[in-house]
């Protein structure tokens, strides 16, 4: 399923390993297969996941992803419930609250930087290697590439960025914010 994902998306596209060697002067960065039990021990629900293995050999200060802040969270929590802000007594109007997952986001992040994977066992080619088009878990750009994917196109519909967080969004036509 996770290597369907990958082809249907386009994560990656197979190149030669020298082209790798060209660019980067490196081999390709490895690659493993990571099984998460999402469920419980008397149901588990596995689910695989190829993540690269890109470990951090430098000290780069230019790869940083801003997090929501706990507090965002919270205050969301407060205002939904607070009489005459969040909550209204006549129930057709008031605040509302809604969690979304984006499933396999950094797919949705391209590559911003020439990175090349070991190809995984499944899609072996002799003497080939996979070049990212899209963000792979495990890189350590990945989260960076997906906050500028999503702070580009909340911001291009109409959505300001927030001063004293970059993961605050707000909409004044439509008087929504997010927190991402």
């Amino acid at each position: 399923e996770e290597l369907e994902t990958f082809r249907k998306m386009g994560v990656y596209h197979k190149v030669p390993i020298t082209e790798c060697l060209q660019s980067t002067g490196k081999q390709p960065i490895g690659v493993k297969w990571v099984d998460v039990n999402k469920g419980d021990w008397s149901n588990p629900e596995y689910r695989s996941r190829l993540v690269a293995k890109e470990i951090k050999r430098d000290s780069r200060d230019d790869l940083f992803a801003a997090t929501p802040p706990l507090e965002a969270k919270k205050i969301f929590f407060s205002l939904a419930v607070t009489e005459g802000i969040g909550y209204k007594r006549d129930k057709q109007s008031g605040m509302k609250l809604d969690f979304i997952d984006v499933r396999r986001a950094y797919f949705y992040a391209k590559a911003r930087r020439d990175v090349f994977i070991k190809l995984p066992d499944e899609d072996y080619e002799e003497g080939m290697c996979g070049k990212l088009d899209l963000s792979m878990y495990g890189t350590r750009d990945a989260a960076q590439n997906w906050e500028e994917e999503y702070s580009g196109f909340l911001t291009s519909i109409g959505f300001r960025r927030g001063k004293a967080s970059p993961c605050v969004f707000f909409h004044k036509d439509k008087s929504l914010t997010l927190v991402v």
